[in-house]
């Protein structure tokens, strides 16, 4: 909090207890001139400095309310200068949530496809088991070749995802991505391997 701002809540407490001080003054003043009887040279004198005296406590009055006024001006302004950095924090926020949202349905998009992925190889790893002939064998080969390539193609997708999450500094998205990128690498070399090993049976 910097000086100025410890400072403002106490100007505006000052004028103020300013006004109600030279109020009660002007008050007291103003009911001695009404109060004072007219009935002789005395009190003619006696009413004629009240009355003086409530015509310089109305100029100081008014010199208060002045202070207050400013001061009130000044507390408006500090509020709108908060208010406008508010305004502009949630703005910032809007986006920053949509953004993250667009990634995150991005993520739940990836792990679908790699669900989709991983009932491909349980297909595949039960239809190995039963293969008995070359022909079968063949026929996982080629299911092995699109398995790898729609593999390679979801770990893009992944890298793209931590990628862009990560220039949006959002690193547990980006983190994320990334592992699932090298999980789907390493099952992607495993499926290669295996679809080596048939070729070359």
């Amino acid at each position: 909090m910097s000086k100025r701002e410890r400072q403002d809540p106490t100007e505006l407490v000052q004028a103020a207890e300013g006004v109600e001080e030279e109020l009660r003054r002007f008050e007291a003043l103003a009911d001695t001139v009404l109060r004072t009887p007219l009935d002789s040279e005395k009190n003619l004198e006696r009413a004629s400095k009240a009355l003086r005296e409530v015509a310089e406590s109305d100029e100081r009055l008014v010199a208060q309310l002045q202070k207050l006024v400013a001061a009130v001006g000044g507390v408006r302004d500090r509020q709108q200068e908060h208010a406008r950095g508010v305004n502009a924090r949630a703005e910032q926020l809007q986006a920053r949530t949509q953004a993250f949202q667009e990634l995150l349905q991005g993520y739940a998009g990836l792990g679908r496809s790699a669900s989709e992925l991983n009932a491909v190889v349980q297909d595949i790893a039960a239809r190995k088991q039963q293969a008995t002939t070359s022909e079968d064998n063949r026929a996982l080969a080629g299911s092995l070749e699109q398995l790898l390539e729609r593999m390679a193609l979801v770990a893009e997708e992944a890298q793209g995802l931590a990628t862009s999450a990560s220039e949006q500094d959002f690193t547990d998205i980006s983190r994320q991505a990334d592992s699932l990128r090298q999980q789907l690498l390493s099952a992607r070399n495993k499926m290669a391997l295996l679809q080596k090993g048939l070729a070359a049976g």
